[in-house]
């Protein structure tokens, strides 16, 4: 297995992770047609593929454009949630 296949963590661990950061911060999932387990799961997957396709000297690069491109798209959500609100 080379440098740029090997798998960092698995799915679950990934969700394990993400569903304890998500304890401080619940979502309301009644209102949305997907599962919780089901969209943590489907973004893991996605989280591992977006790792496995860049070698590992990009990879911090790589993650860090991602968590700004997702704060940014949950920053811009907020304000509109808080917009409708007032």
């Amino acid at each position: 297995m080379n440098d740029t296949t090997q798998k960092i963590l698995t799915v679950e661990d990934i969700v394990e992770l993400a569903m304890t950061v998500e304890e401080a911060d619940p979502i309301d999932w009644s209102a949305v047609n997907i599962s919780q387990d089901a969209a943590y799961r489907m973004m893991a997957a996605h989280v591992i593929d977006l790792l496995e396709e860049h070698p590992a000297a990009d990879r911090d690069m790589v993650m860090m454009g991602v968590m700004t491109k997702l704060m940014v798209e949950n920053f811009f959500l907020n304000l509109q949630i808080q917009q409708n609100n007032s």
